[in-house]
């Protein structure tokens, strides 16, 4: 039999963050059985970034919860975690605004939970006001989002902020909702000029770059960013939304073929995503590819036996596949669109079907 400890470290050896879930959870169950209280944290602290970092927010979400009571409880022995918990915390706010099913009165209750830790802790009020845009833009409230961007800029950066490239995208994002593309291309050169970086940027920052580029004419560098942004997340599965973007981009500059090929190569990647936000990206991005291709006949392509409409003979109607994509993608947009009380995002899909008329 392993012990905790071997446990962990199987699931350090693991390629993925997902490989390592079933040794860090078996690491758990182990700690709670011989009631070692400090081992079950190390393994549920573990489980927490594997699970985030590998799309299953709800499942990250029940250890973090024992986490917390448990760093409520024992503060003699876990208090000196509170920087560790307050970062961990960062990442369940982000996964449950990413989850439809998570009720925005459960994230406000999250929300003014992490705020009131964050004054005790002394560190974090930066990043809660930031986290306030992310919903309000999230959810397509042009009011809340300018006071929660107005009372973000005003604070001062702590070390529970996230890290300038990040916050830099994040203000690109801020502009391009607000019909401001000329600032938001800005930041965006500002951004691979200077060479910020992150685990995302700028990889996702080329994608970013896209919608704005376009809507000012400047197609050559709409062109240059596309090229070196999907080389940057090709076949990546922690980018598919920012795949998304480039099969659109695609799309809105009349390369179908290319964007075929986009498609076709990430499709079995997409259809393993567990994060709905960026499964809803690449749905509505397949459904705007799909419409576009009616009237092209028929086409031949190797897609996964996990597709829903898999075909022996690999051939497919470009009309049938927009039916589906549209139908899916329009289903998961109204279930953001219920949980928010919002129409944001069945406008984003209509914004992205418009794109071919």
């Amino acid at each position: 039999m392993n012990t905790v400890d071997e446990l962990m470290a199987l699931a350090g050896a693991q390629d993925s963050q997902e490989g390592a879930l079933g040794f860090l959870t078996q690491a758990a169950r182990l700690a709670d059985s011989q009631r070692d209280r400090e081992a079950g944290f190390r393994a549920r602290t573990a489980l927490v970034r594997a699970a985030t970092f590998s799309g299953f927010p709800d499942r990250a979400l029940i250890h973090f919860a024992w986490l917390l009571g448990t760093f409520d409880r024992h503060p003699a022995e876990f208090g000196h975690h509170g920087y560790q918990m307050m970062w961990m915390y960062k990442w369940i706010l982000n996964g449950s605004l990413e989850n439809p099913e998570f009720a925005l009165s459960r994230l406000a209750k999250l929300q003014a939970d992490f705020e009131r830790r964050a004054q005790a802790f002394g560190s974090g009020a930066h990043y809660a006001a930031y986290h306030r845009l992310n919903v309000a833009t999230h959810v397509g409230d042009r009011a809340g989002a300018q006071r929660a961007f107005l009372a973000w800029r005003a604070l001062p950066r702590d070390p529970l902020s996230d890290c300038p490239a990040c916050e830099q995208n994040k203000l690109m994002d801020y502009y391009t909702e607000r019909g401001n593309p000329a600032a938001a291309v800005k930041l965006g050169r500002e951004i691979t000029e200077q060479g910020m970086s992150c685990h995302d940027v700028p990889t996702v920052t080329h994608a970013n770059l896209l919608r704005p580029l376009l809507q000012l004419g400047q197609q050559e560098d709409a062109r240059a960013a596309h090229e070196e942004g999907l080389r940057l997340a090709r076949l990546d599965r922690n980018f598919i939304q920012t795949i998304a973007n480039h099969i659109t981009y695609l799309v809105a500059v009349g390369e179908l073929d290319r964007a075929l090929t986009v498609w076709a190569e990430h499709l079995d990647l997409a259809l393993g995503i567990r994060s709905p936000l960026d499964l809803l990206g690449f749905l509505g991005a397949s459904a705007a590819l799909w419409r576009a291709l009616e009237g092209h006949g028929h086409q031949t392509l190797r897609l996964p036996r996990t597709f829903a409409l898999f075909r022996q003979d690999q051939t497919y109607g470009p009309g049938v596949l927009a039916s589906h994509f549209t139908r899916e993608a329009g289903a998961l947009a109204a279930r953001f669109d219920t949980r928010n009380g919002t129409d944001r995002f069945a406008r984003r899909l209509e914004e992205q079907m418009r794109l071919v008329g």
